[in-house]
């Protein structure tokens, strides 16, 4: 499929509200003084907030917002759940960034949540073969699919496939497969854990890295889960292989930063097809109330877009294994380093600009100057910028931190 020319030749069906986007909000809930919450989390405050949820323990939050047909409407979404829950949880926060709080001594003292049964043994496997204090790594999670209207005209327009969900398919590969190799820019441009605080399980890096989270030694699978994304029965086949060699203790413990994703789960997704993509490797933005902000939100739009009018290599398993060690090595380059991936960086921007430029789109634009100028300013960038108030120190990082989650800011 030339994805570019079709693209071009549709420039009509494409506007600012080319990507819908429903967003999964991670956080710990603390005390004041930055100890993790010592409470169970009310039974009516999750009655009465639908989109509250508990990760994998009783104080780690999940805030999910449903799919919204802009970045500024999702982020308006989550903003008013996050409003929210941060007012019925006074006097205790939402930790503002990926990496916890220092952790307990003990690991009992990190409660898996309180749910039913199943839930609580999944949680348990989990905690056994990686560790309670691995799991309460947080971030977003971002649901984007391609508006409804856009995926329609774009099918109708072509001749290679015959059924609209084969097409579909075709689609949301393509950009998985470009997301899983390109997606060292946005660990560049939105990684913000650079250290973690005592009893976190982590081996403390030498020096602040830009993303410990997204690196090898963040939230991953053990080694040896290899999925691939060649097509959606080789998604499928090799993830199931994973469970049935118990490598996995179920589909849903794939820790891929791009989950293929159907709103029936993953029997339906490998019978029915793909729906949206999850995108999964978004560090906490620490300065953002809602975690996320827009300018970030709009950088993601464009950004998916982007995976879709680039080309894929035939090999796609190679060209993700070369992703995976670009984002590697990006995510431990220090803060302020100019990273080595500039290159291909400023081929990105440069191509972005075309794409803005073929399809009339003004915000890409700026995307793309966003992007030129912080990859040759590391200043721009979160990591560094988080570094720059902290000055190296644990102390300093969670006085702004506790000062951050008391005074959020929110621009939505």
């Amino acid at each position: 499929m030339e994805w570019q020319q079709l693209l071009m030749e549709n420039t009509a069906l494409i506007n600012a509200q080319v990507v819908q986007i429903g967003l999964e909000r991670e956080g710990q809930r603390v005390t004041v003084t930055g100890h993790l919450a010592d409470t169970a989390l009310s039974p009516t405050l999750i009655s009465e907030l639908s989109g509250l949820q508990r990760d994998f323990a009783e104080t780690q939050l999940e805030l999910v917002t449903q799919p919204q047909a802009s970045a500024v409407a999702a982020l308006h979404a989550l903003t008013m759940l996050t409003q929210q829950v941060r007012q019925r949880l006074l006097p205790e926060l939402i930790w503002p960034l990926s990496m916890p709080p220092t952790l307990p001594r003990e690991d009992r003292d990190i409660p898996i949540a309180k749910l039913d049964a199943a839930a609580v043994a999944y949680r348990q496997g989990l905690a056994h073969r990686y560790g309670r204090r691995r799991q309460m790594l947080s971030g977003v999670h971002c649901n984007v699919s391609l508006a409804a209207s856009l995926m329609m005209g774009l099918y109708q327009a072509q001749t290679d496939s015959r059924d609209f969900t084969t097409f579909q398919n075709h689609c949301y590969l393509h950009i998985a497969q470009n997301y899983l190799h390109y997606r060292w820019l946005l660990t560049y441009l939105y990684g913000c854990s650079p250290r973690c605080w005592p009893q976190s399980g982590l081996t403390p890096p030498a020096q602040p890295v830009r993303s410990l989270r997204n690196s090898s030694s963040g939230y991953t699978n053990r080694p040896g889960v290899t999925v691939s994304y060649a097509s959606l029965n080789d998604y499928c086949q090799t993830l199931q292989a994973a469970v049935d060699n118990g490598k996995l203790s179920a589909t849903k413990e794939f820790y891929g930063q791009v989950r293929l994703r159907h709103a029936g789960g993953h029997s339906q997704l490998c019978q029915d097809g793909i729906q949206y993509l999850e995108l999964r490797n978004l560090d906490l933005n620490p300065w953002a109330g809602a975690g996320i902000d827009l300018s970030q939100l709009t950088c993601l739009t464009w950004f998916v877009l982007l995976m879709l009018w680039l080309p894929v290599p035939a090999s796609t398993d190679n060209w993700i294994q070369a992703g995976q060690r670009a984002n590697e090595q990006v995510a431990i380059e220090t803060p302020m380093q100019v990273t080595r991936q500039l290159t291909e960086g400023e081929q990105l921007a440069d191509a972005l600009q075309t794409m803005a430029t073929s399809l009339h789109q003004p915000h890409a634009l700026q995307v793309a100057q966003h992007i030129l100028t912080s990859l040759h300013d590391p200043a721009n960038t979160l990591a560094a910028r988080w570094e720059q108030q902290t000055n190296d120190s644990l102390e300093r990082a969670t006085q702004l931190a506790l000062q951050l989650a008391t005074t959020p800011h929110f621009n939505a």
